[in-house]
């Protein structure tokens, strides 16, 4: 019977440092951090709210154009 093949090793003793516990130790600063939040929890919204406003924009110009 043929053995698995071996899972790639990490780090110097087979053990990935995690990453949760660095992530955690330094705080994001900044506006782009907070964007992502707001992005993660209204992403769906923000996307809606958007194609309707490209929509109006749209039919706006469209009317203003034939007033002409």
């Amino acid at each position: 019977m043929r053995e698995p093949s071996q899972l790639p090793v990490f780090g110097k003793l087979g053990v990935k440092a995690p990453v949760a516990s660095v992530a955690a130790a330094v705080p994001p600063v900044g506006v782009l951090p907070r964007l992502r939040d707001l992005l993660a929890a209204h992403g769906g919204l923000l996307l809606k709210l958007s194609v309707v406003a490209w929509t109006v924009l749209i039919l706006g110009a469209v009317f203003f154009m034939m007033q002409n």
